[in-house]
């Protein structure tokens, strides 16, 4: 019944639920489905353009939220499942599956590379903060979402570094907001074009919301 007041107000993209789940859909940590609430929910947001964000719904939920909806969703913040152990990771329903990233593509969506430490790369000595994945590892995820996707439009930065973490939960070299230019600087090594990179950078999240 709120929704269109908080659509009014500017909300332009809602993720149901975060780890432990909500009312409306099973989080990531938990489990569990898109709930009645939830379709109810989805099918407002759909009524009043309001997207859908993938990146802590369980693989149930996303998957019965992909089947209610045909509608363009997001990852706002998510990596490679398959480059993080597959589902011998315990965190595996954090990480977008191979079938979840193409069914984004797809539709036209985006998913934004997170930065966090271990959504990058497993084994990492949990107490050590200079074990951190390397800039290059991150990059990985990045060109594999592009490979399922088969073009370069559908990813961008999502970071996750408003997430009440530390520089030591980052890829090693990258401190600060003002050392995300590594990034792109580490595409253009591999090859990508200017527009390539500044499509990762900003321009592929500032079309897809219509700000260019």
């Amino acid at each position: 019944e709120q929704l269109d007041e908080w659509a009014d107000a500017g909300v332009i993209a809602i993720g149901m639920a975060w780890w432990r789940g909500s009312r409306y859909a099973g989080g990531n940590g938990l489990g569990g489905p898109l709930t009645d609430a939830g379709r109810d929910l989805a099918t407002r947001m759909d009524e009043l353009g309001v997207v859908h964000d993938l990146s802590h719904l369980s693989q149930h939920a996303t998957d019965d939220l992909l089947a209610h909806t045909d509608r363009v969703v997001i990852a706002s913040h998510s990596n490679c499942r398959a480059l993080l152990d597959g589902e011998a990771n315990p965190d595996w329903q954090r990480h977008l599956s191979d079938e979840t990233i193409a069914e984004i593509g797809a539709r036209g969506g985006i998913v934004g590379l997170n930065l966090v430490r271990n959504f990058i790369r497993t084994g990492l000595k949990r107490n050590d903060p200079n074990d951190r994945p390397t800039i290059d590892e991150a990059i990985a995820h990045v060109e594999r979402i592009c490979e399922i996707m088969g073009h370069r439009r559908g990813v961008g930065l999502g970071t996750d570094m408003d997430g009440g973490i530390t520089a030591d939960e980052l890829p090693r070299g990258i401190d600060t907001p003002s050392d995300l230019p590594k990034l792109c600087d580490a595409l253009a090594g591999r090859g990508w074009s200017d527009d390539d990179v500044r499509g990762f950078a900003w321009g592929n999240w500032a079309r897809f919301w219509g700000l260019e």
